[in-house]
């Protein structure tokens, strides 16, 4: 079995014997250590590519296939290890168990090349970490460096009896910046955390503000009360989300049952109401919003003040439109099934001041309400029409007319509405 270049030189002339695509060679060999190897050489040493473009010159003049071929693998090789990730930054996390770890119960290293990355300058490194039952995954910040201070700083309630950290940063393109927290005792404090994440915030080559940051998944440390934690919280977010549709339902319930209510107060106001009502000299209407209406039986000549006290009798007063809503109802669902009748006189006026209508009862003025107006009305015609009636042979209008006609009286009879 044919071993796996571990050099620059050997890379070239495996590719070079095993006659298989360079690419195919890359997917399948490439190593951590082999792309370190070719990040330094491409980046950290000016130098090759000086020698790369001379490699190209000397391949024109000398038509030397082979210079080529290395000048194109170098393309391709730099073009792969930089494509993805950022290669700069690196977040590690071990614990102890971990061969590869320093010591220390749990070790979260930072590092950033300031050489591969895109800053010159890297002015703090921040460690943070996220506890895993959260909703939202919000980060809480464990530790610090930067060149404000003299030292890294522990952040979070972290207590340097438990952790022991290190760190500095890095200022023109000199060195790796780093920080690097190492929990030194079995307090359980760090199992809350399932993610750490590292940011980097420093300056570009032009000096203008750069930030590069590495996240990092440790389920592992997962503890049995954290998944505790992560069920409750599954659950509380179902919940939560339930909660509008439930709340929903339950005003709409709400409602209903006050509606049920209402109409069952208003039912047993009507029955107490009608007490007072002979049913022998009036029809009565159903129960319209939170009145009802009655019609008197006989038509009579009318006289507004006896037929309005004979209203009072009956728990109520001649009737008074006060919206085109009212008009309608009264029109629809009681005049109109009220038999032998034309006319039903209301407690509508101008008596005391011509042309300025009021109700009788109440002295309020009658509403402008032009569509419930007979065409051309009112009048006044012959200068005595000073009572308004609902015409039923006129669409159920309303008209001024000579108060003394005869006619059917309507008397208005509120409910007390529930206060809930």
């Amino acid at each position: 079995m044919t071993s796996v270049p571990r050099t620059l030189y050997q890379y070239l002339r495996y590719t070079r014997s095993s006659r298989m695509p360079l690419s195919t060679h890359w997917e399948k060999n490439a190593t951590p250590k082999l792309l370190r190897s070719f990040n330094d050489v491409i980046l950290k040493d000016a130098i090759l590519v000086s020698h790369v473009s001379k490699m190209s010159e000397s391949a024109a003049r000398h038509r030397n296939h082979r210079v080529v071929m290395v000048m194109v693998l170098l393309i391709i090789i730099f073009t792969t290890s930089v494509k993805g990730k950022d290669p700069a930054m690196n977040l590690k996390v071990s614990r102890r168990n971990d061969p590869t770890a320093e010591s220390g119960v749990l070790v979260v290293d930072c590092s950033v090349n300031s050489w591969l990355t895109k800053m010159s300058t890297v002015t703090s490194l921040t460690v943070l970490g996220s506890k895993p039952y959260r909703n939202q995954r919000k980060f809480d910040e464990l530790a610090v460096v930067d060149i404000w201070s003299p030292a890294p700083k522990l952040t979070n309630y972290l207590k340097n009896e438990d952790v022991v950290i290190r760190g500095k940063t890095a200022q023109e393109n000199f060195g790796n910046a780093y920080l690097v927290l190492s929990w030194n005792s079995q307090s359980p404090f760090y199992r809350h955390y399932r993610y750490f994440k590292c940011v980097a915030n420093g300056l570009d080559p032009h000096k203008q503000a750069a930030s590069i940051s590495k996240t990092v998944n440790v389920g592992m440390f997962q503890t049995d009360c954290s998944q505790k934690m992560d069920s409750i919280d599954s659950q509380l977010r179902e919940m939560a989300e339930a909660l509008p549709v439930q709340v929903e339902n339950l005003h709409s319930k709400v409602e209903a049952l006050e509606s049920k209510l209402e109409t069952f107060h208003l039912i047993q106001m009507f029955h107490f109401k009608m007490r007072k009502v002979d049913t022998d000299r009036f029809d009565v209407s159903p129960i319209l919003k939170d009145r009802f209406y009655l019609a008197s039986k006989d038509e009579v000549a009318f006289n507004i003040e006896a037929a309005n006290q004979e209203c009072k009798s009956s728990g109520g007063y001649l009737v008074e439109l006060d919206d085109l809503e009212e008009y309608r109802n009264l029109l629809w669902y009681f005049l109109e099934r009220v038999p032998r009748a034309d006319t039903f006189w209301t407690g509508g006026n101008d008596i005391d001041i011509e042309g300025e209508f009021i109700y009788y009862n109440s002295r309020k003025p009658v509403p402008n309400v032009d569509s419930w107006w007979m065409r051309g009305q009112p009048d006044n015609a012959g200068d005595s029409e000073d009572c308004l009636e609902i015409r039923k042979s006129y669409d159920g209008l309303i008209n001024d007319w000579i108060c003394g006609r005869t006619g059917k009286f309507v008397c208005e009879i509120e409910l007390e509405t529930r206060r809930i």
